[in-house]
């Protein structure tokens, strides 16, 4: 028993200095592998010029606007502008276009259109360019009349500006019924309430004379250095005094 307690502690003593044999011997080749890392030379690569480094932008107040939105305690921090803005004026209204009679049209005589400011308004002849009331008259012809207000035309139809209101008389008596009557002939003619068989007081232009209510001289007939001439217009036949050539 003791013999062989011997070789087994003989065995295990050899095992044990193969193993401090082996491990000298690879601490040996580390040692000379590091000295031989170690004094071998590396030649020195030059570097690389590093790149400039970008210059900075120049500093604007505009960049700090984000910083001055975000700002609680600005008063202008707010971007977006309220601009009081005062409401349009509302459009004028239209005064009431005059009131047509007729028109009278003759060969080297100026147009002349016949009209009132209102129904019962006098009734007065009047050329391109005159004004009545708050209107300036364009042109007229046989159909329509131009006006102009406030910088704008308008161009009526005769027959739209005659008048087609119903007229109360007075009674002729007390008791009686009222006499009624409607503007139902497109052309008056009465120019004053004078009856006359001659011109009339009103001056269309280039010397000719409108004729009056009630006027019985024939057509032809001179009076005064003027003539009476009637002619047909689509309102009715009409009269007026030229001067005799």
């Amino acid at each position: 028993m003791t013999r062989k307690l011997i070789a087994l502690d003989l065995l295990l003593l050899a095992v044990v200095a193969l193993l401090a044999v082996q491990v000298r011997r690879e601490w040996l080749a580390a040692k000379t592998r590091d000295h031989a890392v170690l004094a071998k030379k590396i030649n020195a690569t030059p570097a690389q010029p590093l790149a400039p480094l970008p210059k900075p932008e120049p500093l604007t107040a505009a960049a700090y606007e984000a910083v001055a939105g975000r700002n609680l305690f600005s008063k202008d921090r707010s971007s977006n502008v309220i601009i009081d803005v005062t409401p349009p004026l509302p459009p004028k209204p239209v005064p009431p276009f005059p009131v047509a009679h007729g028109v009278m049209l003759w060969e080297g005589v100026p147009p002349t259109v016949v009209l009132s400011e209102n129904v019962r308004g006098a009734q007065k002849g009047y050329h391109p360019g005159d004004t009545i009331g708050q209107w300036q008259i364009v042109s007229v012809d046989n159909q329509y009349l131009v006006l102009q207000w406030d910088g704008k035309e308008f161009k009526k139809r005769l027959d739209e500006l005659l008048d087609k209101t119903t007229l109360v008389a007075e009674a002729p008596a007390a008791g009686s019924a009222p006499v009624v009557q409607t503007s139902s002939a497109p052309l008056v003619q009465s120019f004053s309430s004078k009856t006359s068989s001659g011109p009339g007081e009103i001056d269309m232009g280039g010397g000719v004379k409108a004729c009056v209510a009630g006027d019985t001289a024939p057509a032809g007939a001179v009076v005064g250095g003027l003539k009476k001439v009637v002619s047909a217009t689509p309102f009715g036949s009409v009269c007026r005094w030229e001067p005799v050539k």
